[in-house]
């Protein structure tokens, strides 16, 4: 097959995903998911916080980490945003074991969402009932948890090494600051993007299917964030028609974009599928 055989196929297999996304009013649907989030953010922290901080990490260790973590997914994230959030987590109050469930409960949310966006982009005609549903945004909490916690132990692991390096002829501190920076968190992100898409849907989802779209996905996610993060700094001008307010917006917007990418991903793996199955058949 040519050069321009291929390109020409890859760009109908675009314009078929973003045919399909309209088609399935993948931005009313974005809105949703982003309306969840949101929501679902400090429950999120404060579940991270309540686990976590309590058996295997100090208070101030996790909400390093939840800080990393929020400066990181979200470009040009102001810092009253950023501290304001984390005071609401410092600073919180939760009621013994009927509260962590309360927390489990209401960080769910944005998992449910997702399973409702994903049954319309898969044309789902049965889901999978609510307790087989819940039961599967559980998990899906669960892994996130452990997802970070790793996260977590390797950062920490990697800054030890970084500070206490052995004797060596090679400089390793530019490497490790780098990997910190960059790999550890495309990783993290690219194993996250695999969970959605691979356990989520309510059909089987191949794994070459699932890891094929979560590295072109986690790409254009991490590309999609430095432009944004570009825009933002040097064109953008939400203070002038949003004044006090234009930090908020701006987290919004970006939740909204993310939430784009994710369904758009959805798409792509709707159609990877389907022509894996037009080509055994």
């Amino acid at each position: 097959m040519s050069g321009k055989s291929k390109i020409s196929r890859r760009f109908k297999f675009l314009w078929a995903v973003l045919k399909k996304f309209d088609g399935d009013h993948g931005f009313f649907l974005s809105a949703g998911i982003t309306f969840n989030l949101i929501i679902c953010l400090i429950p999120l922290s404060l579940l991270l916080l309540s686990l976590v901080g309590t058996y295997l990490y100090s208070d101030k260790e996790v909400l390093t980490h939840i800080r990393r973590y929020l400066e990181g997914v979200a470009p040009a994230l102001d810092p009253r945003i950023m501290k304001n959030l984390l005071g609401i987590i410092q600073s919180r109050k939760i009621a013994g074991l009927l509260g962590i469930i309360g927390l489990i409960w209401t960080s769910t949310w944005v998992f449910s969402s997702l399973r409702t966006a994903f049954n319309i982009i898969f044309q789902v005609k049965k889901g999978r009932g609510i307790f087989h549903g819940k039961a599967i945004d559980l998990l899906m909490i669960g892994l996130a948890g452990i997802s970070h916690l790793a996260s977590m132990g390797l950062t920490s692991l990697m800054t030890y090494t970084q500070r206490y390096q052995f004797k060596s002829p090679l400089d390793l501190g530019p490497i490790f600051g780098l990997l910190l920076k960059y790999l550890l968190p495309f990783l993290f992100t690219f194993w996250m993007f695999f969970l959605i898409y691979k356990i989520i849907p309510s059909r089987k989802i191949h794994y070459r299917t699932a890891l094929q779209t979560a590295f072109f996905i986690s790409l254009f996610w991490e590309i999609a964030k430095q432009l944004f993060g570009w825009y933002v700094f040097n064109i953008g001008r939400f203070s002038m028609v949003y004044g006090s307010l234009s930090a908020l917006i701006i987290f919004f917007l970006w939740v909204y974009y993310s939430s784009v990418i994710v369904l758009l991903g959805g798409e792509t793996v709707l159609l990877l599928e389907k022509g894996r199955e037009k080509g055994n058949g």
